[in-house]
């Protein structure tokens, strides 16, 4: 009990800021949380811009693509299979 009344004289030595002080805190913070997102936003855009021009300046020219694949597209089957055969004539 005697916790709950010690709690209670401290609330009596806490200085709450005045409306005017809320205010200009308020508009304090919302201004420097605005100039910041701002200036992360123009900073993030000039990296990303500069670095794609890089990218675009640097790389080499992309040719045709390259087919890597080497099985047949889709089921074989062995009526599709060509074959060559050379025939040996005796003469």
């Amino acid at each position: 009990m005697s916790f709950i009344k010690e709690s209670m004289k401290e609330f009596d030595h806490i200085v709450w800021p005045t409306s005017e002080e809320t205010k200009k805190y308020f508009i304090t913070v919302v201004s420097m949380i605005t100039i910041l997102t701002v200036f992360l936003f123009i900073v993030g855009t000039a990296l990303s811009t500069g670095l794609f021009t890089a990218k675009e300046k640097l790389a080499p020219a992309q040719s045709a693509p390259i087919n890597t694949t080497t099985s047949p597209v889709g089921d074989l089957k062995l009526g599709d299979v060509k074959t060559t055969t050379t025939e040996t004539s005796a003469k």
